[in-house]
């Protein structure tokens, strides 16, 4: 049965009448000390997950609540099933009645709707709890003039129904020598080093016909494409790239299994040494680099940019061979040998 968003049951709430907010609290990197709780603060991936520690006295420990960044990536919400400690960078957002168990479900029906305040929001203009006090939000309501929590899981239930997955998943029979990081020595390589970089072209929007080829501009969601152009036309006029390694202007990184065109926000890795010709347009080994790679994201936050002359200074360790070079065999095994990498 499909569920509607009816408008007529939508009602306008202040955000502190329906939820409970508490600042979290600061703690430095240099006093935090490994463990197993998950550190939040205002990143907008992984979850906002920045270390997993063990918390000191004065910070408390939540669990199932929401997260808002106050500042950095200012305006992005998650939900937390886990334990986790906030950092002053964070806000907890709990539902104020007690009688509401937040669940996945509703958490992913409230997401987007209190997402849609960042762009009120930048890191000139921080959201304090003040600010958000005064912040409305627009929810489904019951009969009572209520927020209408039942509804919202429902909703987000039924549409979970409908997604589907066209392969079967299948979990890789376990490896009896487990691969390792700590079998191999790693080495410190510059960017420069290994890549030469190839920025894009700007397109205007007229050149931007419709078509079934991938344009990538500087996103962090759907792998960077912002649009579909025509091939046939482009082919000849812009440059190309396959399964290739693409870096935007803030620092998102993803490996591109497709042909694609990108505009002048997009950095493509090219590999400089031929001699590992085979393993440059293996996906494995480029998913293992894009991880690695994907470290040096936390370094280009709050506004700073990647630059092309300072991006190929930065540094990333990779697994060498015995001739100190870097291990593309290791690294696509390593993939490999991870669990239902065989759906990857």
């Amino acid at each position: 049965m499909i569920m509607n968003l009816n408008k007529n049951n939508w009602q306008e709430f202040n955000f502190d009448d329906v939820f409970d907010i508490l600042r979290g609290k600061r703690l430095v990197n240099l006093d935090q000390i490994t463990g197993n709780i998950a550190y939040i603060s205002s990143s907008k991936k992984n979850n906002g997950v920045d270390n997993y520690i063990l918390p000191p006295d004065f910070m408390k420990i939540y669990k199932n609540a929401l997260t808002l960044n106050n500042s950095g990536s200012v305006g992005y919400c998650f939900y937390h099933p886990y334990e986790f400690v906030a950092s002053d960078h964070c806000t907890v957002i709990q539902i104020k009645d007690k009688r509401i168990k937040l669940t996945n479900y509703i958490s992913l029906f409230l997401k987007p709707i209190i997402e849609l305040m960042k762009s009120k929001y930048n890191f000139a203009r921080e959201i304090n709890n003040e600010r958000l006090k005064k912040e409305k939000i627009l929810l489904p309501t019951t009969s009572d003039k209520l927020p209408d929590w039942k509804f919202m899981e429902n909703y987000i239930k039924n549409l979970a129904k409908k997604i589907k997955y066209d392969k079967k998943i299948t979990k890789n029979k376990l490896i009896k020598n487990t691969i390792k990081f700590t079998s191999k020595n790693w080495k410190e390589f510059k960017i420069k080093d290994l890549f030469i970089i190839q920025k894009g072209e700007r397109l205007t929007v007229i050149d931007r016909m419709f078509g079934d080829t991938p344009l990538l501009t500087a996103s962090s969601v759907n792998n960077g494409i912002s649009c579909f152009i025509d091939y046939e036309f482009f082919k000849n006029k812009k440059i190309i790239f396959e399964n290739k390694i693409t870096v935007d202007m803030f620092c998102n990184i993803f490996y591109q299994e497709f042909k694609y065109f990108s505009d002048d926000n997009i950095h493509t890795l090219l590999f400089k040494n031929k001699s590992y010709e085979k393993y440059y347009e293996n996906k494995y080994v480029n998913l293992f680099l894009v991880s690695i790679l994907k470290q040096l994201s936390r370094k280009y936050d709050y506004g700073r940019q990647v630059r092309l002359k300072r991006f190929e200074e930065e540094v990333i360790s990779l697994p060498i061979t015995d001739k100190n070079e870097p291990d593309f065999e290791f690294m696509e095994n390593y993939i490999k040998s991870l669990n239902y990498s065989q759906n990857l």
